[in-house]
C-alpha cells in the first residue's frame, strides 16, 4: 500500500462527502504508518465534519506532535476547543492562527463569523477582518466587517466612519456600505453628511431593503434634511413591508449588519 496514494484516496472520498469511507482508508494508512501527521490531521477534519468534537480534537492534537497544522486544521482545533468549553485554550489557538501569513482569504470571514458568537473574543474577530483588509485592501465587505466589530468594541465614531468612507469609495453603489456609514454619521451628529451619503442610494436599491429599522433610520435622515420625496418613498416602502412581512430567517442579512452600526 502506497501511503501517499491512500491519503489521496481518503481526501477524494472526503471531498465527495463520503466521510465514513474516507475514515476507513485512513485507518488502513495509520495501521502501517501511525506517525503520518497528514493522515491524523485529515482524520480530525473529517471527524469535525461529523460533529465528533472530542475525537477530532484528539486526532488534531496528535497531528500537532507530528507536523505543523494547516490553517484549516488549526481553525477546526480552536473551534472545537471552544465548542467543548475550553475557552481559554480555544482563544489562544485562534490568536496563534491569526498571526499566520498563509490564511486563505476565504477562511478569514469564517473565523470572524464564528468568533462573533463569543463576546469575549470580539477583539479576535476584529483581528480577522483587519488581516482580511491587509490581504485585500480593496475588499469592501472586509471593511464593513471591520467597522462592525470596531463598533462592538466601542471604537471612536470618527475611526469607524473613516473605515466605512473607504468602503463607500470602493463601491459607491453598495447600499449596505452607505447605510452603515450614515448610521455612524448620525451617531456623530453629522446629519448633513449622513444625508449626502444616503441620498445617493437609488430607488431600486431602496426597494430591496427588507428591514423596518433600516427604513426608519432613512426616514429620520430624510426628514431632518427636509428631503420630502425620499422620505415619502421610504414611508411607502415601510408601509408595504409591514403588510407583507413574514417570519424572519435564521440568516443575518447585510441590511441587519448595516442596522447594527
Amino acid at each position: 500500500m502506497d501511503p501517499q496514494v491512500t491519503l489521496q484516496k481518503a481526501i477524494g472520498l472526503f471531498r465527495q462527502g463520503l466521510q465514513f469511507q474516507a475514515l476507513e482508508w485512513l485507518a488502513k494508512l495509520l495501521e502501517i504508518q501511525p506517525d503520518s501527521g497528514k493522515a491524523w490531521e485529515l482524520k480530525g477534519l473529517i471527524e469535525d465534519s461529523l460533529s465528533w468534537q472530542h475525537v477530532s480534537i484528539h486526532s488534531l492534537e496528535t497531528a500537532t506532535t507530528l507536523i505543523p497544522l494547516s490553517t484549516s486544521g488549526q481553525y477546526v482545533l480552536a473551534k472545537n476547543y471552544l465548542e467543548i468549553g475550553k475557552t481559554a485554550l480555544g482563544g489562544s489557538v485562534f490568536g496563534i492562527l491569526l498571526q499566520r501569513d498563509d490564511i486563505p482569504d476565504r477562511l478569514l470571514p469564517a473565523i470572524a463569523a464564528y468568533l462573533s458568537r463569543y463576546p469575549d473574543f470580539t477583539y479576535l474577530a476584529l483581528s480577522a477582518f483587519r488581516k482580511s483588509v491587509k490581504q485585500d485592501p480593496e475588499c469592501g465587505d472586509s471593511l464593513l466587517g471591520m467597522a462592525y466589530f470596531m463598533e462592538k468594541l466601542k471604537y471612536p465614531y470618527p475611526q469607524i466612519a473613516g473605515v466605512l468612507r473607504k468602503a463607500v469609495s470602493l463601491d459607491p453603489d453598495n447600499r449596505h456600505y452607505r447605510m452603515a456609514l450614515s448610521n455612524v454619521l448620525v451617531q456623530s451628529g453629522l446629519m448633513e453628511e449622513a444625508w449626502q451619503t444616503v441620498r445617493e442610494i437609488s430607488q431600486s436599491e431602496l426597494k430591496q431593503i427588507q428591514c423596518a429599522s433600516c427604513l426608519n433610520k432613512l426616514i429620520h435622515i430624510f426628514s431632518e434634511a427636509e428631503d420630502h420625496s425620499r422620505r415619502d418613498y421610504c414611508l411607502s416602502l415601510l408601509s408595504q413591508l409591514s403588510t407583507t412581512e413574514t417570519s424572519s430567517t435564521s440568516r443575518l442579512p447585510p441590511d441587519r449588519i448595516s442596522q447594527s452600526l
